[in-house]
């Protein structure tokens, strides 16, 4: 008999009748065995060594008391946590608490028939370098809030936590709460001429970009000035300065990764990370889509011949590309084992889940068979238009643009939307919710006409707009996930906790689904900028250490130098700043 160790106890009845009848399944439902909670640090640092001192959790106790008991009378032990670098330490710590034994480890990609089947066929030893990795993040962790978090105690004792990702995390938004708070509006005028060609319709819009040769921006702010200037402008001939068209592919976008599919479900849906997860652990449970903490679009060749197969029946021919689509894994960390996040048994369809998760599936479904759809083609149209065309040093006293888009091709988007198209079709449709950003300048849906240069217009009519300028967008969940994958600070595994953490602390508050950071966390915010420039706080020293833990887990740096000389970098910090504790050894 051999005992198959998973996280989950979801799992269970799902995986009994794949595995067979020569495993017993049992759960170590999450982490066993962690650093403590309560006391000290529990980790020494000792002759260039990184000794944790690590204890069995108290909420595993009976799952411990469970897996112990049944590996005594099982011949083999496959360990099947999860697929990443937390699974992988959970696996081991497994092996450090059962003792001597004979391990096997699996992954399950997907709990289906096939790929547990492939699973079980190709075991494997345990990968040390991704738990190396989870140890190195897991003690940097505990340093940075063992020895930063005390020191916030003179401002105020609601001021508890810090932490190497949250605080720079907290940065970000605070720092665009600053910049909104010192923003100063400007009111100005947009001067916007509606103009047509005789014979020629349908009339359209142009607004002033430039006045004698200079930019205009938002210059025009005098409201005297600007009517002055429509009254002479009217009076002024009108002519085609310049007519630009031209096509452009609207590429499909590649299937959903964690961060991606927390910032998508976030705007189409109104999920909060967390809750997102939540689902798509649910839905991974349950065998409806592949692992879903992956930095990785990468697709197995039979998904895509799958998803391709589907748009051959369900879609008109143009829909399906000649040849196979392979989208590019941007992240230079990303496993590549694992593959994106798609659904395991398309050919059910968009609506094959109901519940709570059947709206976050279509999303994932949707996303997949879109990712291998034809690209979609848009014509724009630039026009620009002479006003008083040679009244300036034999040149235009003004130019008008106007721009418009017109889709000659849907492609991809018949069946799906970005986030980017999801806020254009807001501000089509006057759908946006109070609170939220709507973009500005961009190319109007609508048809011009296809003009020359030299060609005469007419002046229909001529309006001075009164504008504000607005002061940056606050974060959304949505957004800052977005930042924090650009800037390469934490991994997407880890965003919900993060978003979690600064709501718990009131460092941060969610209103209409913009993050405010509240007068606690500019405080602290504030301190920490001052006391650790240089250090954790910062975003470039931030993402030099995640390269460094990433190249851990591909076994190119070993952990315990790394983690000793960032642990000791941070103690010289928190001391200045009033920290009576020990040293690092």
């Amino acid at each position: 008999m051999k005992l198959l160790i998973v996280e989950s106890p979801n799992k269970i009845a799902k995986l009994k009748p794949l595995v067979g009848a020569g495993f017993r399944i049992a759960a170590s439902f999450g982490h066993i065995r962690d650093l403590p909670m309560k006391g000290g640090m529990a980790i020494d640092f000792r002759d260039g060594r990184v000794l944790p001192h690590y204890e069995p959790l108290e909420k595993g106790a009976r799952a411990i008391a469970e897996l112990t008991s049944l590996a005594k009378v099982c011949d083999e032990v496959w360990l099947a946590t999860d697929p990443d670098r937390e699974g992988e330490a959970i696996a081991w710590h497994i092996t450090q608490i059962i003792g001597e034994h004979r391990y096997k480890r699996v992954a399950f990609q997907a709990i289906t028939a096939a790929a547990v089947k492939q699973a079980l066929a190709s075991p494997r030893d345990l990968d040390r370098h991704l738990v190396d990795a989870q140890q190195a993040r897991r003690v940097l962790d505990r340093v940075v809030g063992w020895l930063v978090s005390p020191t916030l105690k003179g401002l105020g004792r609601d001021a508890k936590s810090a932490g190497r990702v949250q605080s720079v995390a907290l940065r970000l938004v605070a720092e665009r709460e600053l910049e909104i708070r010192k923003f100063n509006a400007v009111d100005h005028f947009v001067l916007a001429a509606k103009l047509e060609r005789d014979g020629s319709p349908p009339p359209f819009t142009a607004r002033l970009v430039t006045w004698k040769g200079e930019l205009l921006g938002t210059r025009l702010t005098d409201a005297e000035i600007a009517q002055r200037s429509v009254a002479w402008c009217r009076k002024q001939g009108w002519l085609v300065h310049a007519c630009d068209r031209r096509e452009v592919e609207k590429r499909a976008p590649p299937p959903f990764t964690t961060a991606t599919v927390q910032q998508a479900a976030s705007v189409q849906l109104g999920l909060r990370p967390d809750a997102t997860m939540r689902l798509l652990q649910s839905l991974f449970e349950d065998g409806h889509i592949t692992y879903h903490r992956t930095d990785s679009v990468a697709l197995a060749p039979e998904a895509i011949d799958a998803a391709r197969a589907l748009i051959r029946t369900a879609f008109k021919p143009a829909y399906l590309p000649k040849s196979l689509i392979v989208h590019a894994t941007k992240s230079a960390n990303a496993q590549e084992a694992h593959e994106a996040i798609r659904p395991t048994h398309p050919e059910s369809g968009a609506d094959a889940v109901t519940g709570d998760a059947g709206d976050l599936y279509r999303l994932v479904w949707n996303r997949f068979i879109a990712c291998q759809m034809s690209s979609g083609r848009d014509q724009l149209t630039t026009i620009d238009v002479a006003c008083a065309p040679q009244a300036w040093n034999g040149g235009p006293m003004g130019i008008f643009q106007a721009k418009g888009v017109v889709v000659q091709f849907d492609g991809w988007r018949k069946l799906t939307a970005d986030a980017t198209e999801e806020k254009r079709r807001k501000k089509r449709t006057g759908k946006a919710k109070a609170g939220e950003d709507e973009p500005e300048d961009e190319d109007e849906d609508v048809a011009l006409p296809l003009l020359e240069p030299g060609q005469a217009l007419t002046l229909l009519d001529l309006l001075a707009q009164q504008k504000t300028t607005r002061p940056p967008p606050r974060f959304t969940q949505a957004s800052l996930i977005k930042r924090l994958e650009k800037e390469g600070i934490g991994r997407p595994s880890t965003y919900a906790a993060i978003m979690g953490t600064l709501l718990a602390r009131t460092y941060v508050t969610d209103e209409k689904r913009k993050l405010h950071a509240t007068p606690l966390g500019l405080t602290v915010n504030g301190f920490l900028t001052r006391r650790y420039a240089g250090n954790f706080i910062e975003l470039d020293y931030t993402r030099r250490m995640e390269n460094e833990l990433d190249s851990i887990a591909r076994g190119e740096t070993p952990w315990e130098p790394a983690v000793t000389n960032a642990a000791q970098g941070v103690l010289v910090l928190a001391r200045e700043a009033g920290l009576d504790g020990p040293g690092l050894g």
